[in-house]
């Protein structure tokens, strides 16, 4: 029997006071840990934002996209990764229909 896998999409947010490279660093991390659990992905750095409100003392974010496949196995998985990491502001999975442009 095999498992049936969606597309879902995360966006989090990350601290700004990040370097590029430790930006990169991060983004890389997340990719390598979806790749690590079977996934594919897709990822794209929108840039600096400012937040429509304060989330833990901040007032802008880097807003990094990435949309991979998976199950409700991984996406826990990536939540609890996330939910750990100080450095995520927030973040917000959705499942999808379609895969969407990037």
């Amino acid at each position: 029997m095999t498992k049936k896998l969606d597309i879902y999409e995360i966006l989090y947010l990350v601290d700004t006071s990040f370097t590029e490279e430790k930006l990169e660093n991060k983004i890389e991390f997340y990719r390598d840990f979806a790749v690590k659990n079977g996934s594919s992905t897709i990822v794209k750095n929108c840039g600096q934002k400012d937040l429509s409100y304060t989330v833990k003392k901040q007032t802008s974010a880097n807003y990094i996209q990435m949309v991979y496949v998976g199950n409700n196995k991984l996406v826990n998985l990536m939540n609890q990764e996330r939910n750990r990491d100080e450095d995520i502001l927030r973040h917000f999975t959705t499942k999808l229909v379609e895969m969407p442009e990037m």
